[in-house]
């Protein structure tokens, strides 16, 4: 269904993934998280030139806090990276969107830990809720962090989620993506990957190459729209 690199050029790009007990609520083989959340965090990586000229990759993960579980500049190819991720735990408890915003910016865009100054840095956080810890510094934290920045994209599973949050802590309006549930998680990564794509720089190649256009159905309405 999707064409494995459609964005050639230089990104550094962190995923801040909802590890929370609702995730896998109901789901006893786990497989909103091993197959769809992670499913998901693989098909983007998939969509980028990963190396460390072109994009690099971070991951971070979030419940009660934040955890750091690799830096842009720890893997250096595709392959590497993919399999990092397929590697990844689930840790379960609450929902601090802050803290993930507080750590991508400190930390895993951080120049000690790999960021580059000149390439674009984007930010995609997943969550299937809304923020119950350290609640006030949630938009504020956003705010920091597009202030330092960086581009957010925020992606809402589920009729938990506060969209009106996530719209806020995105960048731009448009950069707001909102999935039913998990199993149609991946209706929203084609115009995901657009718009993340327009960000990256294009590096000339010989002879000259454009970036593949993905298209696919508009998302369905948020809860309450």
């Amino acid at each position: 269904m999707f064409v494995d690199i459609v964005c050639t050029g230089r990104a550094d790009i962190v995923l801040a993934l909802d590890e929370s007990t609702s995730i896998v609520e109901n789901n006893p083989n786990r497989d909103n998280w091993y197959q769809r959340m992670l499913g998901f965090a693989v098909s983007i990586v998939r969509a980028f030139s990963i190396s460390p000229d072109l994009t690099q990759i971070g991951i971070l993960k979030f419940s009660d806090s934040a955890r750091v579980s690799f830096f842009l500049n720890r893997y250096r190819s595709s392959a590497n990276v993919i399999a990092a991720i397929k590697r990844l735990n689930i840790s379960l408890g609450n929902t601090n969107i802050a803290d993930a915003l507080r750590m991508a910016r400190t930390q895993l865009f951080s120049r000690q830990n790999g960021a580059r100054t000149d390439v674009p840095k984007i930010l995609i956080l997943i969550t299937d809720g809304t923020a119950n810890i350290n609640v006030p510094m949630t938009i504020p934290e956003a705010d920091a962090t597009k202030a330092a920045g960086v581009q957010i994209f925020s992606v809402g599973i589920g009729s938990d989620i506060k969209v009106a949050q996530l719209r806020a802590i995105a960048t731009m309006r448009s950069y707001f993506y909102f999935a039913t549930n998990f199993t149609t998680l991946n209706n929203v990564l084609q115009r995901l990957l657009n718009n993340s794509c327009g960000i990256v720089v294009t590096v000339p190649t010989e002879p000259s190459t454009t970036t593949t256009t993905i298209t696919g159905p508009p998302d369905p309405l948020p809860p309450g729209m």
